[in-house]
C-alpha cells in the first residue's frame, strides 16, 4: 500500500479570517509574500524586472501592495521563485483573484479623502481597533444624526448631497462591526465629549443612548477619560490603532490633524501610540464607571 502524499504546506498564515474579503489587505499580504520569496531566491527587484520584462520598479510596487498583481504576472513570479507545488500555486492564485475585487469603499470615492483612505481600507481586516477621540464620539459609534451634525460643523460649506454621502460612508464602516468576524473595538473618549451637545439635546441624548447600547456588545469596550487624565497623558489629537491577527500584516496607526492625517506602519510610531493608548486606558474610568457617567449625562439632557 502506497503512503499518502503529504500536502504542500501553505504559503500563508491560516486562517485569513476577515482578510479574505478585504482586497487591500490581500494585496499587502500577497506583496509581502512575494517579497519574501524573492529574497529567498537571492534576487533583487531590478533583477526580477529585467528577467520578466517588467517596467521599472513594477516588482517593488507589487510587493508594496500599491500595484494589483495580474494573474499572468503572479504565475511568472511564482515560477521564477521556484514555487511549483500545485496546492501552493492554486492557493496563491485564488487570493490573487480575491485581491482584484473592488473594495466596498471605492463607491464612496467622491467623498473619501485620500488621507482617510488607508484607515477605511484596512480597519475591517483588523482583529482589534483601538481609538481615542478628544472632541467627538468615534465615527464607528456615531448615530446618523450625530454624524451629520459633526460633518456639518467641519471646515468649508458642504452640499446636502455630500453630507448625506459622508453619513452613508460612516454607516457602511459601522456595518463591519456586525459581521461574524468583526474587529474588537476599544474606544476611549475625552470627558468633554459628553459635555459637548452636538446637534442639540435630542441628538446628543440619542447618541449617548446608542453608546450605552453598544457597550452591551461583548466585542465593544468604551471608557471615558476624565479631563485630568487626558491632560496628564498628553494626548492632543485623535488616534486610531489597528492590530492585525496575521503576522503578514503590520499593525498601523492613524493620527488625525486639522485638515489631514498621518497613517503609519513604522514600528517606532506604532509602538509610541500603542503605549500612549495603554497609559490612557489604564488611567481612564472603567467601563462600569463610564456607563454610570453616561447614564448621568443622559438624565441631564
Amino acid at each position: 500500500m502506497m503512503a499518502a502524499v503529504e500536502p504542500s504546506p501553505s504559503l500563508f498564515v491560516r486562517p485569513l479570517g476577515a482578510v479574505e474579503n478585504n482586497p487591500t489587505a490581500l494585496r499587502l499580504i500577497l506583496g509581502g509574500k512575494l517579497r519574501q520569496l524573492r529574497v529567498n531566491a537571492g534576487l533583487d527587484p531590478a533583477d526580477v524586472d529585467a528577467r520578466l520584462g517588467f517596467s521599472r520598479s513594477k516588482t517593488s510596487r507589487i510587493e508594496l501592495g500599491r500595484h494589483g498583481c495580474k494573474p499572468a504576472d503572479a504565475l511568472a513570479l511564482l515560477d521564477l521563485y521556484g514555487v511549483s507545488a500545485e496546492e501552493q500555486v492554486a492557493e496563491f492564485m485564488r487570493l490573487v483573484t480575491q485581491s482584484r475585487q473592488t473594495d466596498w469603499w471605492r463607491s464612496f470615492s467622491d467623498v473619501l479623502s485620500d488621507f482617510f483612505e488607508p484607515l477605511v481600507a484596512l480597519e475591517g481586516a483588523a482583529a482589534t481597533i483601538r481609538t481615542y477621540e478628544p472632541f467627538y464620539v468615534p465615527g464607528l459609534l456615531q448615530t446618523p444624526a450625530y454624524a451629520e451634525a459633526v460633518i456639518r460643523s467641519g471646515p468649508g460649506h458642504l452640499l446636502t448631497h455630500d453630507v448625506r454621502r459622508r453619513v452613508e460612508l460612516r454607516r457602511e464602516r459601522q456595518r463591519q462591526l456586525d459581521t461574524p468576524e468583526a474587529p474588537r473595538l476599544w474606544a476611549v473618549i475625552d470627558e468633554s465629549v459628553l459635555m459637548r451637545t452636538v446637534g442639540g439635546p435630542h441628538v446628543m441624548r440619542e447618541q449617548l443612548l446608542h453608546l450605552v447600547g453598544m457597550m452591551e456588545r461583548p466585542r465593544v469596550t468604551l471608557q471615558v477619560a476624565p479631563l485630568e487624565v487626558t491632560a496628564s497623558v498628553g494626548v492632543g489629537t485623535g488616534v486610531t490603532y489597528l492590530r492585525f491577527a496575521l503576522s503578514d500584516l503590520k499593525d498601523a496607526v492613524y493620527i488625525e490633524h486639522l485638515t489631514d492625517s498621518t497613517f503609519s506602519q513604522k514600528p517606532q510610531a506604532v509602538e509610541q501610540y500603542r503605549d500612549m493608548l495603554d497609559r490612557l486606558g489604564a488611567c481612564a474610568l472603567t467601563p462600569k464607571q463610564s456607563l454610570e457617567l453616561l447614564q448621568q449625562r443622559i438624565k441631564s439632557l
